[in-house]
């Protein structure tokens, strides 16, 4: 049980790092390209709704695995 738990953790921490990356990416493209419109704030805020379901799962299964103990 401990190595899917450090799995999951290990799975969000690279969801979050390619989640900045990409969005600062993004971000960077949409201020040189379009600069009257934010489509990056778009994209970062629908992808940040699935890395935070993300974390509440990491975070869900972490307290429930605590409580069996």
């Amino acid at each position: 049980m401990a190595a899917s738990r450090n799995l999951l953790q290990l799975s969000f921490v690279i969801h979050a790092v390619v989640y900045a990356a990409v969005i600062g990416g993004l971000v960077y493209i949409n201020q040189a390209t379009s600069s009257q419109h934010n489509w990056a704030g778009i994209v970062a805020w629908a992808w940040g709704i699935g890395l935070a379901a993300h974390g509440a799962v990491w975070v869900m299964l972490r307290k429930g695995s605590s409580k069996a103990r």
